[in-house]
């Protein structure tokens, strides 16, 4: 993979393996603590398919304004939503800086990832697909699911109402192929919040094309089985 710097944007790239192939471009976003360049193993998988790879540098992470503990307790609970707002908010000018045409992209992201993905596939109906690995597309029930598990309180207003606005499940559904994979023994992102979202999209939405992956006895991890069904859906999106 190559390092590109557009304006303020960083990011890794790859391109197809038969480059002669007309292009599209999957957008993958990395996890909270992680890094463009751990995704380079992820990305050349994706590179075999006819699309070329995009992992950006996400904001407070990598070489933009990175945090110095991402998992201290509170550094987590002040950045993890700060994060996935801003990165989605600035899709638009990210894609527009690179002159991607929206309609020749999936988004893509395992974790935070999948989150902001997800997030940006919510406000963004022009997208060719989404996958969302180890993710959420229902921020208030995962919010509300932290906040059990780190035995903090309700939700307060301000963070609700922020939450609401982004939230995947309070938008207009996009028409476009979805992919949820995750593990069901993930200790760190309940799949509760994927089973509420493939609810939305197949109940609320009436869908038909979204594959809902579960992953027996997996942890919060991409695994290399992951990174398979994802390639392999890529293919199929053709």
């Amino acid at each position: 993979m190559q390092k590109h710097q557009t304006g303020k944007f960083k990011y890794h790239s790859t391109t197809p393996a038969s480059p002669g192939i007309p292009q599209k471009t999957l957008i993958l976003y990395h996890g909270w603590g992680g890094s463009a360049a751990g995704y380079h193993d992820a990305a050349n998988e994706m590179a075999k398919t006819r699309y070329r790879v995009i992992v950006p540098e996400i904001i407070y992470h990598d070489t933009r304004e990175s945090l110095s503990n991402h998992f201290d307790q509170r550094t987590t609970q002040h950045y993890f939503w700060k994060t996935i707002v801003e990165t989605i908010e600035e899709f638009d000018q990210f894609v527009t800086a690179l002159g991607i045409p929206k309609e020749d992209i999936v988004v893509a992201g395992s974790s935070m990832g999948g989150f902001i993905a997800t997030g940006i596939f919510a406000r963004e109906h022009k997208l060719s697909g989404l996958a969302n690995i180890n993710g959420s597309g229902s921020f208030l029930l995962s919010e509300k699911l932290f906040r059990e598990a780190d035995g903090r309180g309700e939700i307060p207003g301000a963070i609700e109402k922020e939450l609401t606005e982004y939230d995947p499940v309070k938008r207009i559904i996009s028409p476009s192929p979805v992919l949820l994979i995750h593990g069901d023994s993930d200790e760190f992102v309940s799949i509760e919040g994927q089973k509420d979202y493939y609810r939305y999209l197949t109940e609320t939405g009436e869908r038909t094309n979204v594959e809902f992956r579960v992953y027996a006895g997996v942890n919060h991890v991409f695994t290399d089985e992951m990174v398979a069904e994802l390639a392999e859906w890529l293919r199929k999106l053709d």
